[in-house]
């Protein structure tokens, strides 16, 4: 696979928004259409690189970076992680979202983690300026491997800020928020109304974020939903044309290792995509606990059954069902004994007596204390929704 780095992004002069929304309605939004002067009925730019296949799988990373994260911070989790799978013969396509705290197996180690760790792993084991690379490689191996080999052929990948930016630039997308989003888990400041709205990019940021209602799946379900939805008004406004300022806006906080050429194709291919027939579909797992570093943390152990049945349905491929996972849960916690401090000096001995001594009373019963889940260092427990008040994450995911 080839891998493009930040700096040759600026090579590329064509990013729209039909090219990544459009076709596989990208992880979050992203834009803009020079694609209309290079892919035209006479061929030109766009048909001059063909695709190998008429199926494509494209990892689309949405990283917890921001402005003032980086500013403290040099590597980021992949918080967003959904593949789109497009049939370009048959005009169809699926998006596919990976919950974040899966537990899997991190590509290239023997460590089972959060799948959004594994770009921070192959970033700490690469060296000067292939760390990122490294990163970008891990976290594309490590989808290929949960799906069962299934080939992930292109990434597109972008941060917070692009996501508000992009918003920004198309004049905001309307929606039917369902419910109000808030800091601290719905317990904070308020961010968003409840209602029919138009967000702009940092609305749209926090809802798209929000893990209040559902948790990781219910945040992805609405994820999918958003952008099918903000994808069918950009189309619907004719904001395809909106170039300059939007490439502007999106090219320092994007990228992919998909060509100008390639990206144009897409971008048709989107324009004859009806956004109506987009399957959206979820790995299905269960919430449990395991131990680590001396914390219980939680993760979402895949239903290895549904696993299969999905990566058939949506890729057409057969993979082998694996050993279901089920993690220890957690560790029980016993508060260290009380000790009584030496005297100063050994006691008299009592005086003689003919009685016999009362009978020693029994020790209480010790009682174990409740058990206690402690948030994970790796991931964001507490996440408020506002990027401004979530923690930058941890540079090493074993800290």
């Amino acid at each position: 696979m080839r891998i493009v780095r930040r700096k040759a992004l600026a090579k590329i002069t064509i990013i729209t928004l039909a090219a990544v929304v459009a076709l596989f309605a990208a992880v979050y939004l992203i834009s803009p259409a020079l694609f209309l002067t290079l892919g035209n009925n006479k061929g030109g730019a766009a048909a001059a690189e063909l695709f190998a296949s008429d199926r494509l799988n494209i990892a689309l990373f949405g990283f917890d970076g921001n402005k003032s994260r980086k500013a403290s911070s040099s590597v980021f989790r992949t918080d967003t992680i959904m593949v789109a799978s497009l049939d370009l013969k048959a005009k169809k396509a699926s998006l596919v979202s990976i919950p974040r705290d899966s537990y899997v197996k991190i590509a290239g180690t023997d460590v089972y983690d959060k799948i959004n760790a594994a770009y921070v792993y192959g970033y700490n084991a690469g060296e000067g300026e292939e760390k990122h690379r490294s990163g970008i490689d891990a976290a594309v191996r490590t989808v290929e491997d949960f799906l069962g080999g299934v080939p992930i052929h292109y990434y597109v990948a972008i941060d917070m800020d692009g996501v508000a930016e992009v918003v920004d630039q198309v004049g905001g997308v309307y929606f039917d928020v369902p419910y109000e989003i808030r800091t601290n888990y719905g317990r904070g400041r308020l961010l968003v109304d409840k209602g029919y709205q138009l967000l702009n990019g940092k609305k749209f940021l926090h809802y798209v974020r929000d893990r209040s209602v559902g948790g990781d799946f219910g945040r992805a379900s609405r994820q999918q939903g958003i952008l099918i939805e903000a994808l069918h008004q950009i189309k619907e406004r004719g904001k395809l044309r909106d170039i300059p300022a939007l490439y502007r806006s999106i090219q320092d906080n994007l990228e992919t290792d998909l060509s100008a050429a390639q990206i144009a194709q897409l971008a048709l291919f989107g324009l004859k995509l009806n956004t109506g027939e987009i399957t959206t579909h979820l790995f299905e797992g269960s919430c449990q606990t395991a131990p680590k570093n001396g914390l219980n943390i939680s993760y979402v152990v895949i239903d290895e059954k549904k696993r299969v049945e999905l990566i058939e349905a949506v890729f057409g491929v057969k993979v082998s069902e694996r050993p279901q996972i089920t993690l220890p849960g957690p560790v029980q916690h016993k508060p260290e004994p009380a000790t009584e401090p030496l005297p100063s000096e050994p006691p008299a001995a009592p005086p003689e007596s003919s009685e016999p001594p009362p009978p020693a009373e029994e020790p209480a019963p010790e009682i174990e204390p409740p058990e206690v889940v402690e948030p994970d260092p790796s991931g964001d427990p507490e996440e408020p929704a506002d990027p401004e008040d979530d923690p930058a994450p941890v540079e090493d995911p074993e800290e």
